[in-house]
């Protein structure tokens, strides 16, 4: 079998990826993309013939409200980095460990093996040797195919070295309050203990039985809000107040201990399983405002391009851009909170625009988000007809991606 096409990426190579989207996470994803790093490094050392000692994984696991970038840190990695193995994004919440309402354990790694194929479909000679493909004449034209054994047996390859992130991993805490949802979340865990650890056989599907997840990188996420930002305690009043114990720490500013993630309803053996580990921090209004100007998933560009197929130029003035931000702060879902105050501003103009203007110049500024109408002005000819010029382009590359 032909090995992957490995090449070692550096952490500080990932994290510069990284840190073109996130904003305001630096020591988070630094962590993430030390993680990746190490995992590459792992997969080439360990696929060696020669290798006599493997080198074990470390997975991860990642805290944070939502909104703050922890997911689209992965996307990033996916987008950019063009990673030979397939990574596969699996909300747990959904999971259960008997299948009957939910998902089975094993269809995470049906998401794994899927985009498995996809990485073959799309440059099979990446994967492939020259020996595994069979030559049939149709029509006279020569096709070549891959036989299914071969087919499976790459796909599960890939799957052993690939990327499996856990989303939504704070929703299967157990509570005592709930006997019976408690047994039932307990049961949950232990399931997808033996996918964290590591092990070969899950499910009933021939395929996901042959899959070895020992070597596979788990990354669980969650928002862990009421772990991280809990209730403040009562202050003892009076003389015979005693000093509470000082709350305990890892050395790691604001990530909690084991026994803290187990008392906040997790079984010890998922949690140690669970070596490294990172917080992602709420975002403040400036950290929201460089999102908007200079992050490569601006919400912004989104609609200016929205604009830009309607035959118009949208401009969002800085002095809205932080107004923006300060209300998406207000909301407190995050990032997520910026896509809600710009639809809430935008739409409505956009609905008014479309069709009924064309080569204008739409400017958007402080008062306009507090509820004023956007200056509309028709652009000049020059513009206009480089506008022109952008937005058939734009057509025609949409419709050929299209098709």
């Amino acid at each position: 079998m032909k090995p992957l096409p490995l090449k070692h990426r550096s952490p500080r190579e990932v994290y510069e990826v990284m840190r073109r989207s996130i904003v305001g996470q630096d020591d988070a994803l630094k962590t993430v993309a030390t993680a990746f790093s190490a995992h590459i490094s792992r997969c080439i050392h360990n696929q060696k013939p020669w290798t006599l000692q493997k080198i074990k994984k470390d997975n991860l696991l990642v805290l944070g409200p939502t909104g703050t970038g922890k997911t689209e840190s992965i996307r990033a990695a996916i987008r950019d980095l063009d990673l030979p193995f397939p990574i596969a994004v699996a909300p747990v919440n959904t999971l259960s460990n008997s299948g009957y309402k939910g998902r089975n354990i094993e269809d995470v790694l049906w998401d794994l093996a899927h985009d498995a194929r996809r990485l073959t479909s799309e440059n099979p000679d990446r994967f492939f040797e020259k020996n595994d493909f069979e030559y049939t004449e149709v029509d006279g034209k020569k096709i070549r195919k891959i036989s299914s054994d071969i087919a499976e047996n790459v796909v599960i390859n890939l799957c052993e070295h690939g990327v499996l992130v856990l989303d939504e991993f704070d929703k299967i805490r157990f509570s005592s309050d709930n006997t019976w949802e408690a047994v039932y979340k307990k049961n949950l865990q232990y399931e997808l203990l033996k996918l964290v650890e590591g092990t070969k056989g899950l499910g009933e599907s021939p395929l996901t039985q042959k899959i070895d997840t020992s070597n596979i990188l788990i990354i669980c996420m969650g928002a862990f809000t009421d772990l991280l930002n809990p209730p403040p305690e009562p202050v003892p009043i009076g003389f015979s107040a005693t000093k509470t114990a000082a709350p305990e720490h890892t050395g790691i500013a604001g990530i909690p201990t084991t026994s803290k993630i187990c008392d906040f309803g997790f079984v010890e053996e998922l949690v140690g399983r669970l070596p490294l580990r990172c917080r992602y921090n709420a975002l403040s209004v400036r950290n929201l405002y460089k999102i908007l100007k200079e992050s490569e998933v601006s919400p912004v560009v989104d609609f200016e391009n929205l604009f830009l197929n309607t035959g118009n130029q949208l401009y969002v003035s800085s002095n809205a851009m932080w107004e923006i931000a300060r209300k998406a702060h207000a909301i407190g879902t995050g990032a997520r909170g910026l896509r809600t105050v710009l639809g809430a501003v935008l739409y409505p103009i956009l609905y008014e625009i479309d069709g009924a203007y064309k080569n204008h110049y739409i400017t958007i500024n402080k008062e306009v988000v507090n509820g004023e109408k956007p200056a509309i002005k028709p652009l000049p000819p020059s513009w206009a007809v480089v506008n022109e010029t952008v937005n058939t382009l734009f057509n025609r590359c949409f419709f050929i991606l299209y098709c």
